[in-house]
């Protein structure tokens, strides 16, 4: 085995794993201080100046467009990986071709998806089936359509962070999206705090989102001359060889929007409106150690796919031991601090307008301490392409959880949400990590080792030592 230092050290592209890996998570590392900001700030006004009863409408009809994210078939994550892995062996035209095919194919479904969703938009009455009194017909019709375009122009921002990711930029990429985030943020606070309309906001969100495409089309064109826009070199045969690996993929979006938003819509039309608040606000106080542990999933995701790309095993089974120690490590501290300090965080926060519910938040950290390991050895089989079984296998046992949980619901109340929930990230765990350990060519022992050891990284500054470390074992 080559001495684990030259790794890191080595000149070329490998030497520079470190470098990458720093700017990367620490570009990554603005996501949830950008989101923890935004929520933060947005929940008080939402409920200072609509109330509770419309930012519960609120929540529930900005849960319904989500839905449409599935809608791209997961090929823009998939497409990302795969152009990454071939800059990875050193064949840009090969990373330009499957760019543009997975562009034209973007592009279509847009199209595609915006008629379908105006003709039901339209025609199914959102109003009467989740109990929406505060808002016409009309502007529940508005709200939506400017939601639903507000999430294809996401599609766009996919294709162009893509561009970004494959190229070594990610860092780059990831910073000026945090930007324009923060861009949408403030433009939908300055509607609410005007007293203006939910229409007047989802206008104000997709206003934003059209110009930060636009600045980051520019950006990327400059930065990445040889990763050009067009259609010059799309192929059908690229989308149908990515078509499995990205038919599986979008097994996790919908997933995870069957456990989020999906639980939302349940919730309000099984228990009303109002308990969609306290549910939304305790889960989005628990998920602060989701949020930071993807920190570290997102900035390791390109570096697995480039090292998978290269050949170099070691470095995957590294940053593979890496992130999951990291996960344990960061939720198992938060979640610690929240279960002693979340009541009085919430009391604050809220103004008092959000009564806590202590079992449900309890359940509600355990499940995120789980979710966030498992999560992040998922990271391996997603950035290979190589996640189809696990992809399946989730979906399944998250829509099985949510009937669960509307039938748990009428007896227990939002305590069977939350144990719903717990119950997949645990069916998860034991699916997720053995498939993870076969890929990076690890084994069970080595591993949870690895999990208890303390990192010299800790000892020697950030990420200096993180190949040596986990190569020793």
């Amino acid at each position: 085995m080559p001495d684990s230092a030259s790794i890191v050290e080595a000149p070329g592209s490998r030497g520079r794993i470190r470098n990458r890996l720093i700017s990367g998570i620490g570009a990554s590392a603005l996501y949830p201080v950008v989101t923890t900001i935004i929520q933060v700030v947005s929940v008080p006004v939402f409920l200072h100046c609509w109330g509770e009863k419309l930012y519960g409408e609120w929540l529930v009809l900005s849960a319904i467009p989500i839905y449409l994210s599935l809608t791209d078939f997961g090929f823009g994550n998939v497409a990302a990986n795969e152009m990454t892995m071939q800059v990875g062996k050193g064949d840009r035209p090969a990373a330009l071709k499957i760019f543009q095919s997975a562009w034209m194919l973007t592009l279509s479904i847009s199209v595609l998806v915006s008629a379908i969703s105006a003709l039901l938009i339209e025609f199914v009455p959102f109003a009467r089936w989740l109990h929406i009194t505060l808002l016409t017909p009309g502007q529940i019709s508005a709200t939506l359509f400017l939601l639903v375009a507000y999430v294809l122009f996401g599609f766009q921002a996919n294709m162009i962070g893509a561009g970004f990711r494959c190229d070594g930029n990610f860092a780059f990429g990831t910073m000026l999206a945090n930007v324009v985030r923060i861009c949408e943020a403030t433009a939908v606070v300055i509607v609410v705090l005007a007293h203006w309309s939910p229409v007047s906001a989802a206008a104000a969100s997709l206003g934003v989102r059209v110009i930060g495409n636009l600045c980051l089309q520019a950006v990327l064109r400059s930065k990445t001359s040889w990763l050009r826009f067009g259609f010059q070199h799309s192929a059908w045969s690229v989308i149908r060889r990515l078509f499995h690996p990205a038919v599986a993929y979008m097994a996790f979006p919908a997933g995870n929007a069957l456990s989020l938003q999906g639980t939302l819509l349940a919730v309000g039309s099984v228990l009303g409106p109002v308990p969609v608040v306290v549910f939304s606000t305790l889960r989005t106080m628990a998920r602060l150690a989701v949020q930071l542990t993807a920190v570290i999933q997102i900035g390791v995701w390109p570096e697995l796919s480039r090292a998978h790309g290269a050949g170099d095993t070691q470095v995957v089974r590294a940053l593979h031991r890496y992130s999951c120690q990291a996960a344990v490590l960061i939720s198992g501290a938060i979640a610690i601090v929240l279960a002693i300090f979340g009541n009085r965080i919430l009391s604050i926060w809220t103004h008092g307008q959000v009564a806590m519910n202590t079992p449900v938040f309890m359940l509600l950290l355990l499940g995120v301490i789980v979710n966030s390991f498992w999560s992040s050895s998922m990271v391996a089989l997603l950035a290979t392409n190589q996640h189809g079984r696990v992809a399946v296998i989730y979906f399944i046992a998250t829509a099985v959880s949510l009937l669960a949980a509307c039938a748990l619901m009428r007896s227990f109340g939002l305590i069977g949400v939350a144990v719903a929930m717990l119950s997949v990230d645990l069916l998860c765990t034991s699916i997720v990590v053995p498939s993870s350990l076969v890929l990076v060519e690890d084994t069970l022992g080595p591993f949870c080792t690895s999990m208890i050891r303390v990192p010299p990284a800790l000892r020697t500054g950030l990420l200096q030592r993180l190949v040596k470390w986990d190569m020793a074992g």
